[in-house]
């Protein structure tokens, strides 16, 4: 009675099994390369803390990077060479010999070429393409799956890895290039493409795109291009009679006052609100003594960068800064909120006015406050004002820069800056309190085929 190894059809099929156990060790070692390198480190170091031992292993592969890569490169070779050498030795020359009894010329070469772009078909679509897919599509699943098999496989290639890396590095000495190059840094724009690529796929929010992009405009931004400027900053001085502004100060508002002495220039102090009723409550209304609530000032030049600025107040516990101009000056004041509303946008209580600044009338006309920062311009109306220009800080004061004077409320100026028209539509004193911005059209030429 004949054994199963001396049958042919037994042997066969059982070298095409070997071949697909073989594909599917390729398939396991490319997955667990891209699952691996693709992995959310962060998340894997939450798993580790609590306590996940396979995200242990995930970040230990990690690690030691160039280990893991050359023990994958390892495994996906040995199954590379070991599938062909198995066709090339055992079902070649069973498919050459059904070949030539079939009278074909070169039977054996044909099959020998045959098979192996059949097998290599198979490798690639199965042994790459497709495990390449399921990792890229399930990283964090795939690489915690198959952490502890890859790190018993490091284990195991050591040696074998030493002797590749110790070949490769001689190579590299002899051909002279240098190995400790540095990895490519990924830069602002590759952020802002990869955030306009998620806003595009729908995984990030317009406005969360818009915070990001505020906070790589944050260290650009000097403190007098988020200020209140001391033109709208209310102030009391310190030598009149509480009983003047105290009505004021409780039915304002305002949280923090500055206090000046003769003239607003000479600011001594800061009043909060609470250290005011605090005293109302001890002394009455009729005994307050404002000059026993002043907190320090806290003075910085006003072309500091917010950057810095909300550090050091931060640090401090300062919650209003008074900018001062080169020559010693009263520019304006900052607040913790005004830094902040540049990454997060506007923040309203209930006693702040809620209109906005733009007001969209069309697709080429806004009615904008005077006051509005040209920053704030060239991001809601995407025009290309000048930013850093020490002329001015607002659309008001870019239109007073161009003609050179205060413009008058019943001459309804107009003026043309680079294509675009603005319009003067109110005043408040010596301030442009409104501005109408015409952008030019841009129409469609279509040229007709003669």
């Amino acid at each position: 009675m004949e054994s199963d190894s001396d049958d042919p059809d037994a042997n066969l099929w059982g070298q095409v099994v070997l071949v697909g156990f073989l594909t599917l060790l390729n398939a396991i070692f490319a997955a667990t390369e891209l699952a691996v390198l693709s992995v959310n480190k962060n998340k894997m170091k939450r798993l580790s803390e609590d306590g996940n031992s396979k995200a242990t292993a995930v970040l230990r592969l990690l690690d030691d990077e160039n280990k893991f890569l050359s023990t994958i490169q390892v495994g996906i070779t040995l199954a590379g060479f070991f599938s062909s050498a198995t066709v090339a030795a055992t079902l070649a020359q069973p498919v050459g010999d059904w070949l030539a009894g079939l009278n074909v010329k070169y039977s054996y070469e044909i099959a020998s070429v045959g098979l192996t772009l059949i097998l290599s078909y198979i490798t690639l679509v199965l042994g790459e393409l497709f495990p390449k897919r399921v990792a890229r599509r399930f990283p964090d699943k795939v690489a915690l799956f198959m952490a502890r098999p890859i790190r018993f496989l490091n284990v195991i290639a050591t040696p074998f890895v030493k002797l590749l890396s110790a070949s490769t590095e001689l190579i590299v000495k002899i051909t002279r290039i240098e190995s400790g190059v540095e990895d490519e840094k990924i830069s602002e724009d590759d952020i802002r493409s990869m955030v306009d690529e998620g806003v595009t796929g729908g995984s990030i929010e317009s406005n969360e795109q818009k915070m990001i992009e505020n906070i790589f405009k944050f260290n650009d931004l000097d403190a007098m291009d988020v200020m209140t400027p001391r033109v709208d900053v209310y102030m009391i001085d310190i030598d009149d009679d509480p009983k003047e502004y105290l009505d004021e100060l409780i039915y304002g508002r305002y949280t923090r006052i500055p206090v000046y002495r003769d003239n607003r220039d000479n600011i001594i102090g800061i009043i909060n609100i609470k250290d005011l009723f605090i005293q109302v409550r001890k002394r009455g209304f009729d005994k307050i003594d404002i000059h026993k609530i002043i907190r320090p000032p806290f003075f910085v030049a006003d072309h500091t960068k917010i950057n810095s600025l909300y550090t050091k107040m931060q640090s401090g516990n300062i919650h209003i800064a008074i900018l001062t101009d080169e020559f010693g000056g009263f520019s304006g004041i900052v607040s913790l909120e005004d830094i902040i509303e540049e990454i997060m946008g506007n923040i309203y209580d209930e006693y702040d006015d809620i209109s906005p600044m733009i007001n969209k009338i069309d697709d080429n006309k806004y009615i904008v406050d005077g006051s509005t920062p040209i920053q704030d311009i060239n991001r809601e109306i995407d025009l290309s004002f000048d930013e850093d220009n020490d002329e001015y800080d607002t659309i008001g004061g870019l239109v007073i820069s161009i003609i050179n004077r205060i413009p008058t409320d019943e001459e309804g100026l107009v003026v043309e800056y680079d294509g675009i028209i603005m319009t003067v539509q109110k005043m408040d004193g010596n301030r442009i309190d409104q501005i109408l911005i015409t952008l030019p059209i841009i129409e469609n030429i279509v040229e007709a085929d003669e």
